[in-house]
């Protein structure tokens, strides 16, 4: 009779971990794959680190295509608030909901750089065509509708931001495939990045390079739009990244998170009881 293999903990996304220890011992266990948490699992190591109750300042989510929900602003939040990042970098600002977010809750020292597209509303004038029926279902049309609507609105969520906020956010406008880290003085001077652009796989690919080159080791990668109904070749993408590593996600989102070096050790010890 051949022994029937144990699957790793989270396996099963209506199973999730749900405990600190459970998310070490999943780590701890090495198999590479998705491991499905708990979002009270990030709020668990969030309250670990702070003393006093942890305040969350955030604007109700865009109701519109291509925002983060209220679920994955918040398990963002704790990520940055356990990892306390001297440096964000965003690729995809759209309408700068996520951009606000990171400076609303990262320390006053934290630095934000955020990359999109700029005005291109010329080569994309027939996006503002498609049905929500085609949005929904056809992701390069969706991609488009979202790049024209960025264009036209530009990150209206940044609009109000105080002048100290504003002086520790970069925006840049360019394809992000053409980003020189190095020559940005990015490499290995960035802690956490958002992967939120362009979702078709050649760009996630180049976008996740460079966000790798920019963490030099340590850090933490979240890519949204994992398991999204629209773009498949997110999920495509983090099929080929979870067969080298553990990434994390929480059922309900659609972040995918990558825990490196340093930061890893310290998201997993965060909570963790002593002996």
């Amino acid at each position: 009779m051949t022994a029937r293999v144990q699957e790793p903990a989270g396996t099963d996304p209506a199973l999730p971990i749900e405990t600190p220890e459970g998310l070490a011992s999943r780590f701890e266990d090495g198999r590479p794959g998705v491991a499905y948490i708990k979002p009270k699992v990030l709020f668990l190591k969030t309250e670990a680190l702070y003393p006093a109750p942890v305040p969350l300042s955030i604007h109700l989510p865009p109701s519109g295509i291509g925002s983060i929900s209220l679920l994955e602003a918040a398990c963002l939040t704790a990520l940055v608030r356990i990892v306390r990042p001297r440096r964000i970098f965003e690729f995809g600002t759209f309408l700068g909901y996520s951009t606000s977010l990171f400076l609303a809750n990262s320390g006053p020292e934290c630095h934000v750089v955020s990359v999109d597209l700029g005005d291109v509303s010329e080569s994309l004038a027939g996006a503002s065509g498609y049905s929500d029926a085609e949005l929904r279902s056809d992701d390069r049309k969706n991609d488009d509708h979202l790049r024209l609507t960025q264009a036209r609105t530009g990150p209206l969520y940044l609009q109000g931001l105080a002048e100290d906020d504003r002086a520790r956010l970069t925006l840049l406008h360019q394809d992000s495939r053409t980003l020189d880290v190095k020559a940005l003085g990015l490499e290995g001077a960035v802690d956490f990045v958002f992967v939120d652009g362009g979702h078709d796989f050649e760009t996630i690919a180049s976008d996740t390079e460079r966000a790798r080159g920019m963490l030099g080791g340590s850090g933490v990668i979240v890519w949204h739009d994992f398991n999204s109904g629209i773009h498949g070749e997110v999920t495509r993408y983090m099929a080929g990244e979870s067969q080298r590593d553990i990434i994390l996600s929480v059922p309900g989102s659609m972040l995918a998170i990558g825990l490196y070096g340093e930061a890893r050790e310290t998201a997993l010890n965060a909570a963790l009881r002593p002996g």
